[in-house]
């Protein structure tokens, strides 16, 4: 992954810190225990057809998902392995009704939360329960303008 704002502006963002580590660059950072980030695709679920899925999603719920129960238990070993932050992706997150439910009791557990989304179910009440739950960085999927985009997502108008 590639930070956008280092390549362009020359600045370190916040995600760089938490990527990195806190002494990023520096003798002393070399020693430094670095936990690992989780990147968590909470569903596989998802109203895109993209041509490039890794996950091979679908609109459907698939067999086998985590029940809320399921990802709390989840949430809590992560906090116990002492993980620093939590990106939760899919398929499509915010398909997940219990999205805000599990980023909260994640937040309140003192993870770090990070969303990637493809952006087409966002609402403005959605964002405002995003900022509201605490999370610090919401990535949205781009490949192109228009029809390109829509090509590689598979819908028309994604």
């Amino acid at each position: 992954m590639i930070n956008i704002s280092k390549l362009y502006c020359g600045t370190a963002s916040s995600s760089d810190q938490l990527r990195y580590g806190q002494d990023h660059g520096s003798a002393q950072g070399a020693a430094r225990v670095k936990r690992p980030i989780v990147v968590w695709n909470i569903t596989k679920r998802c109203n895109l057809k993209c041509i490039h899925c890794y996950t091979d999603s679908h609109a459907e719920l698939a067999d086998g998902e985590l029940s809320t129960s399921e990802c709390k238990t989840v949430i809590d070993d992560l906090v116990a392995f002492q993980v620093p932050a939590v990106l939760l992706s899919g398929g499509e997150p915010t398909t997940r009704k219990d999205l805000f439910e599990l980023a909260q009791y994640a937040a309140d557990k003192g993870l770090r939360l990070t969303l990637s989304t493809n952006g087409t179910l966002l609402s403005e009440a959605m964002a405002a329960t995003i900022k509201k739950v605490g999370f610090t960085y919401v990535g949205i999927s781009l490949d192109g303008i228009g029809m390109i985009n829509d090509k590689f997502r598979g819908v028309e108008g994604a």
